[in-house]
């Protein structure tokens, strides 16, 4: 086994190439190279076919739990974007450029069929959730830019309390003793992040509060339509009672954008528009119960996007508190993959 390779040493011990000993040492010691595996088109076309049947095929509680992720994780970027632009441009002029993008973007969407998008039985549910909107928007945002991004986000986290007692009354939806501890003990996390003394509640505060209380009604509005409303139906009427609401102090107080400004106005409204269309859609086919708890992950991001663009830092508290959160989170992922729950 060692005879070809002393044959070759000797060879070169003979010739006195000590360069040429240690190339052949280099050769000798490099392992053989792995083949690259090749992946073909039709091998990664029957993997995504695979994935989206079993999303497909999981229960309406699970899908709900994914499309709600992936909204909070849209709104919480657009949510970074507005508070850097916040603080020269007002809200409400913002918040009207980003209705009308979004509009504007979801286009193909209403022009389908529009006479059938348009139609609706439900015409007092549709203009209460735009005026739920409407009010919620206002009062988030502006708590938006007056307040720290952790605290503001931490402060919205009364929702989960509000839309699972709001669930049960009015949607008479069944929450098991295992999602009220969930939901608990989540709500507990955020109050270690808060360290509740009464000190920070000021008018900024309560309008976060309040901003919490009228997305649950909105919510609310989208699960009582939830089987006899198009999601398109339901977006158009939110543009319908949101871009006539905005325009007049748009024009009032019109702040002309810079051209960086301009270019984050776009991108905001963009994924404005990916994360409206998921947490309509996750309201549509989830349980209100089911997915609250899932408002808890926002802080996580909050932090994240705090300590990056705000130098907003967080303290052994917030960290305990997040931890708290995601374990409550992470439990009911899991209570969402059972069939029927």
């Amino acid at each position: 086994m060692n005879g070809p390779i002393q044959e070759r040493g000797t060879d070169l011990a003979a010739g006195g190439g000590e360069e040429a000993l240690l190339a052949t040492a280099t050769v000798i010691a490099d392992p053989p190279r792995r083949r690259a595996r090749v992946y073909r088109m039709a091998d990664l076309t029957a993997l995504q076919r695979r994935s989206a049947g079993r999303f497909v095929t999981a229960s309406p509680n699970l899908q709900g739990s994914v499309m709600m992720l992936a909204s909070i994780v849209l709104f919480s970027i657009m949510l970074a974007g507005i508070k850097l632009i916040g603080e020269r441009l007002p809200v409400t002029q913002i918040l009207f450029l980003r209705q009308v993008i979004l509009s504007v973007l979801l286009v193909p969407l209403f022009m389908k069929d529009i006479r059938g998008t348009l139609r609706t039985n439900h015409l007092g549910l549709q203009l209460g959730r735009g005026l739920f909107s409407l009010g919620s928007q206002l009062c988030f945002f502006v708590a938006l830019v007056n307040l720290p991004f952790a605290e503001m986000t931490a402060l919205g986290f009364s929702q989960v309390l509000f839309m699972t007692v709001l669930a049960v009354v009015i949607l008479k939806e069944r929450v098991d003793a295992r999602r009220w501890i969930a939901t608990g003990i989540g709500f507990v996390g955020v109050l270690v992040m808060l360290k509740p003394t009464g000190e920070g509640l000021n008018v900024y505060a309560l309008m976060s509060i309040l901003a919490a209380l009228l997305v649950c009604g909105g919510t609310i509005t989208i699960r009582m339509m939830a089987t006899r409303e198009s999601t398109a139906t339901i977006l158009i009427y939110q543009t319908i009672v949101l871009v006539p609401a905005y325009l007049v102090p748009t024009i009032v107080w019109w702040v002309p954008p810079t051209p960086f400004e301009w270019g984050l106005l776009l991108v905001i409204g963009a994924i404005s528009t990916a994360a409206q269309w998921l947490f309509t859609r996750a309201s549509q086919i989830g349980e209100a119960a089911a997915l609250a708890p899932f408002e808890f992950t926002r802080l996580l991001f909050a932090v994240v996007f705090g300590y990056a663009l705000f130098a907003e830092l967080p303290d052994l508290a917030t960290l305990v508190g997040a931890a708290i959160v995601i374990g409550s989170t992470a439990y009911t992922i899991r209570r969402n993959t059972a069939r029927g729950s």
